[in-house]
């Protein structure tokens, strides 16, 4: 038999190691008796730093497997995701003057947005009350010291160092704009598709929606796709002269941001609710946590602040992208083959529409002088009854050029199909057609 690789400790050996790592994290509970809310951003930043490194001893000795350990555990843990939501607020608050965004957008989102840091404040004094009741029970002694009140404080500052770094020139600049404008398209179309509907009432139980309708999941991989777009424009559009000419350019960069902040609140407080509330091994443990985190407190943070901030950021975000993609999009009018035998049936009318949207600007079919849009496939069967009617073996597509390369190469394979309408291979240069 292979031997375990490690060793059982007694609850009372733990004790006396926990004993002294957790009182870093206890000696907030002092501040914290002493000292009124607002928190700062360094107060948050502290709380998160503690919490996980205390998080992550409990968990090498395996606490949280263990019933005297197992709820001050599952604290400590709803403290760590509490203060990841709570820094992102108090963050976005105190730079939300440093967004270039609409000013209309504004009075509505500070408010909402203090009133939800005001219940992350209280949530944590409510957890830290339980945490104080759980360590007497498992046997933790509390030490008199506390952290330093004035390690907290914070200058928010309203003025900027003049900007005297030489702007980067680059010829690329306009393509990453597209680039950009077009992935935030995406990004929107990726929100839709989820079902989180803003105007929908979600007034019922959490449970109801999390987190089959919202979910950590769901919100890392939004995280994902914004991130990347916040850091390919800091890296190929900001500090350019192309952006200090174009005011439009600093507002996208302002409704790729705060979407940002607020999915990752939607991811921390999802997963709160769906690791340390809903799926807690104890019912006891799951009573005693609700009691202390009000869940639909956290589920009408999630849904009626962060998505419903997140989605309206990203709508204004759509016509600075489109205005943008209109603005800077390479246009050219080519000439390409009808499909041969059975024309634009649906098939290729499919995929002349799959190309059209792949890179979310706008194509036409023109036949006649009309204008057919190329990324719906009811107009293009339209366009091919005339097409058809007409005997035109040939149509003119007019468009961003990139789509029109990938059209080109779409005819040159009869779009997808033989003579007889049997799919066919597609090369792999439009393989994201056929995903």
């Amino acid at each position: 038999m292979n031997k375990s690789l490690s060793e059982a400790i007694n609850e009372e050996e733990f004790l006396d190691l926990a004993q002294e790592r957790c009182q870093d994290f206890l000696k907030i509970s002092h501040f914290l008796d002493k000292n009124h809310k607002p928190f700062t951003r360094r107060f948050y930043a502290h709380l998160i730093q503690e919490s996980e490194e205390l998080e992550s001893f409990l968990d090498d000795y395996s606490a949280r497997d263990n019933k005297t350990w197992y709820f001050f555990g599952e604290l400590v843990a709803c403290i760590r995701n509490i203060a990841k939501a709570a820094f992102i607020v108090t963050h976005v608050l105190n730079r939300y003057s440093a967004y270039v965004l609409k000013e209309d957008e504004a009075d509505d989102f500070i408010g909402d947005a203090r009133n939800v840091s005001r219940l992350l404040d209280e949530t944590v004094l409510s957890l830290y009350e339980g945490i104080k009741n759980e360590a007497q029970i498992v046997g933790i002694r509390f030490q008199s010291e506390t952290v330093k009140e004035d390690l907290f404080g914070e200058v928010y500052p309203q003025k900027r160092l003049p900007y005297t770094i030489d702007e980067e020139e680059d010829l690329d600049v306009q393509k990453i704009v597209v680039k950009i404008a077009t992935e935030y398209l995406i990004v929107i179309e990726k929100f839709a598709a989820f079902g989180w509907d803003p105007e929908e009432s979600f007034s019922g139980d959490p449970k109801d929606a999390i987190p089959d309708r919202i979910n950590e999941e769901m919100s890392r991989e939004l995280l994902a796709l914004i991130h990347n777009l916040e850091s390919g424009y800091d890296h190929s559009i900001r500090h350019t002269p192309l952006e200090s000419q174009d005011e439009a350019l600093k507002m996208l960069r302002g409704h790729i941001s705060i979407p940002l902040h607020l999915l990752s609140i939607v991811n921390w407080l999802s997963h709160l609710y769906q690791r340390h509330v809903l799926a807690l091994k104890y019912e006891k443990a799951r009573s005693r946590i609700t009691a202390i985190i009000d869940a639909s407190d956290m589920f009408n943070t999630v849904m009626n602040f962060a998505i419903y901030y997140a989605n309206s950021y990203l709508e204004t975000g759509k016509e600075l992208a489109n205005g943008l993609l209109a603005k800077y999009t390479e246009r050219e009018t080519c000439e390409l083959r009808v499909p041969q035998k059975l024309g634009f049936h649906l098939r290729p009318a499919t995929l002349v529409a799959k190309c059209a949207k792949y890179y979310g600007t706008k194509v036409f079919i023109i036949v006649d002088g009309h204008r057919y849009d190329a990324g719906n496939v009811l107009n293009i069967t339209l366009a091919g009854g005339l097409i058809a009617r007409k005997g035109y073996k040939t149509v003119l597509f007019e468009g961003d050029k990139r789509v029109l390369k990938d059209l080109k190469l779409l005819s040159e394979c009869n779009y997808g199909e033989d003579e007889t309408g049997s799919p066919t291979k597609p090369p792999p240069e439009l393989s994201h057609l056929w995903g």
